[in-house]
């Protein structure tokens, strides 16, 4: 993938989490499945992407995101980060005990870390069937989230872009 297309993921799943720059994203369609809120944006009158959002405990927060273009990443939140704003760093993932992915994440906010997610049908389909998704930010402690209710969400959001684009 491109540079700039990894920038314009990131930036696209930053306004869609809630971290707006210039222009904030026009939203096209919200609903909830579960706990998740899914919802289709715009920037500019055009559809740009779809999120599917929910709340963990303490505060924390995951958004996953797929653009029009199907590049897809996550946001995480967690009130007790202290991360460097503008701050990019490798990140390795995996779900289960399955074998790391190598990524980079982006913190947009001090408590916000953006990640584009490795282009890959095995890996949608691992989350969606997962238990749990661990994150390892390099030189950092490892955290993990449940997957549970993230296949329902994967699938709304898929068909959420396929309707939009």
């Amino acid at each position: 993938m491109r540079y700039g297309c990894v920038r314009g993921a990131v930036m696209a799943l930053a306004a869609a989490a809630g971290f707006h720059g210039e222009a904030a994203a026009q939203i096209l369609d919200r609903y909830n499945t579960g706990q998740w809120v899914v919802q289709a944006n715009a920037s500019n009158g055009a559809f740009s992407n779809c999120t599917a959002a929910a709340p963990y405990g303490g505060g924390a927060n995951v958004t996953f995101m797929l653009t029009n273009k199907m590049v897809w990443g996550i946001s995480l939140t967690n009130p007790q980060w202290t991360w460097r704003v503008g701050s990019r760093g490798r990140v390795s993932y995996w779900i289960d005990g399955s074998a790391p992915h190598a990524g980079s994440a982006t913190a947009t906010t001090p408590q916000r870390l953006i990640l584009v997610l490795a282009d890959s049908r095995r890996l949608f389909e691992q989350i969606r069937a997962g238990d749990r998704m661990f994150f390892r930010p390099d030189g950092h402690n490892a955290f993990s989230m449940t997957l549970k209710g993230t296949s329902v969400a994967l699938a709304e959001l898929m068909g959420c872009v396929r309707k939009y684009r």
